[in-house]
């Protein structure tokens, strides 16, 4: 168990736990009774670091807004990680909002990277209100087919940095999460 009160941030409290505890069971997603995926702390690591160095290769840096829209899946807690571990603000939003919707709390979060699933993507890609969110730098997509228009969106399983990426501390007055409800 971590004793929390040691830690300034939620990223270096997740950074320890994933070296502490790195042979058991992180996360086990399943989809109804099927398991899909299992992970050791140090599989979901492996998994990770590479997209916060990516993310990091790409000019996100501490204090930067990512957005995450997303169903509940591996892929979710995945980017969040690597948002943390690069200094970032995490910004859940709702996947069952309209896309004019998420887009408004995209622009109003100042959000510069999107993290979502790509029939998400479709949706608000093709909304008017793209144009209103110009903060957006980068767009994530998880899961989309082969031979998919993105729209300059990259793909999430292949965006992924060479290297290590660099722990960016934060302090427990900054900012962690924006949360809208």
């Amino acid at each position: 168990m971590l004793d929390l009160s040691k830690y300034q941030s939620i990223g270096a409290a997740l950074k320890d736990a994933l070296d502490q505890f790195a042979n058991e069971v992180c996360l086990i997603e399943a989809d109804r009774e099927r398991e899909k995926e299992r992970l050791t702390y140090r599989d979901f690591k492996d998994c990770a670091r590479p997209l916060a160095k990516a993310l990091q290769d790409g000019g996100f840096s501490a204090s930067d807004r990512a957005s995450i829209i997303m169903t509940n899946q591996s892929k979710w807690l995945l980017s969040a990680y690597a948002i943390f571990f690069a200094g970032g603000v995490l910004v859940p939003l709702d996947y069952k909002l309209t896309p004019e919707e998420q887009w408004q709390l995209l622009k109003h979060s100042n959000s510069s990277v999107l993290i979502t699933e790509y029939p998400i993507w479709r949706q608000l890609s093709a909304s008017a209100g793209r144009v209103a969110a110009a903060n957006i730098r980068s767009v994530l997509v998880t899961e989309a087919p082969a031979n998919a228009d993105l729209a300059g969106a990259l793909r999430w399983e292949e965006f992924r940095g060479r290297g290590e990426p660099v722990f960016t501390a934060r302090k427990r007055s900054d900012k962690a999460c924006i949360v809208y409800s």
